[in-house]
């Protein structure tokens, strides 16, 4: 099956192409100029650079998933501004958004955030759009979002957020006391195990943040918990905490939870596990 979706792939790309030949510099070069094309935002540049970096090397995987990834990230920005259903607008809106997140392109997700947002005034619309506000550090805007929402938009980990919001523009006593209101919540889902961690990180409740952070570890499946890690790692809420022992030891913690060897393959398409694995989206 994936060989006969490889040599279709191929195929697009020569199309996508035409007959133009490669430019000089190896396919590595080109790879790399994909690379930072896309870093940059440009989709469309960085999917000719990928194209005929698996073109000039058809062995090369890499080449051609990088390729379709971007390939189908153009596709998805193209259909959003003609969508007319809401259902299928707002399923191509959150893999556009997943894309864009997945390879830091935070300023290119917030505008769908903002129009998710805009139009479903959820909890978890509200979480997304946070947590892009705070990549961006724009703190202000996101806790003036959070602490807007209405009753029923209203849940432990939007008031989470709220916390690290506030404690990122110094107003540690507010931070504080949203972290000691939500003391008694029982978190057990990865999700929010890691989100109350970075609150309390935030708020500097050290010994609680890698408490939290740990169990969270050991209930994130194997094949995500590297990527998991190295956000936090990067995650400016952890920076107070990040130079202590604990926190050293709490990054050696392995996953507890079985997982079947499929679930880190390179098709996700039938895997059970797609709708939260760090690989899902592809």
């Amino acid at each position: 099956m994936w060989r006969k979706f490889r040599t279709a792939s191929f195929l697009i790309a020569a199309c996508c192409l035409g007959c133009a030949s490669v430019e000089a510099g190896s396919p590595d070069d080109t790879f790399a100029n994909g690379n930072a094309l896309l870093a940059q935002g440009d989709l469309n540049g960085a999917m000719k650079a990928f194209a005929k970096a698996a073109t000039a090397d058809r062995t090369n995987q890499q080449y051609l998933q990088q390729f379709m990834l971007v390939r189908r990230a153009v596709q998805l920005k193209e259909s959003l501004a003609k969508e007319t259903d809401a259902a299928r607008w707002m399923q191509s809106a959150q893999a556009l958004r997943a894309f864009y997140v997945s390879n830091g392109l935070h300023a290119q997700a917030l505008p769908i955030d903002q129009e998710v947002f805009r139009r479903a005034k959820s909890a978890d619309s509200a979480v997304l759009l946070a947590e892009t506000l705070l990549a961006m550090d724009r703190q202000d805007a996101a806790a003036e979002m959070l602490g807007g929402l209405g009753p029923a938009a209203t849940t432990p980990a939007t008031r989470a957020l709220l916390s690290v919001s506030l404690a990122r523009q110094g107003k540690l006593d507010e931070a504080q006391r949203i972290a000691q209101d939500l003391s008694g919540e029982a978190q057990k889902d990865p999700a929010s195990l890691y989100l109350f961690a970075r609150m309390q990180a935030a708020v500097g409740a050290q010994q609680l943040a890698v408490s939290l952070l740990t169990r969270c570890f050991e209930s994130v499946p194997p094949s995500q918990l590297d990527n998991l890690k190295t956000h936090v790692r990067k995650c400016p809420d952890f920076q107070q905490v990040a130079s202590t022992p604990a926190f050293a030891k709490a990054l050696q913690v392995t996953s507890k939870v079985p997982e079947s060897q499929c679930s880190g393959g390179t098709s996700c398409g039938n895997c059970p596990l797609r709708g939260s694995c760090a690989k899902g989206g592809e």
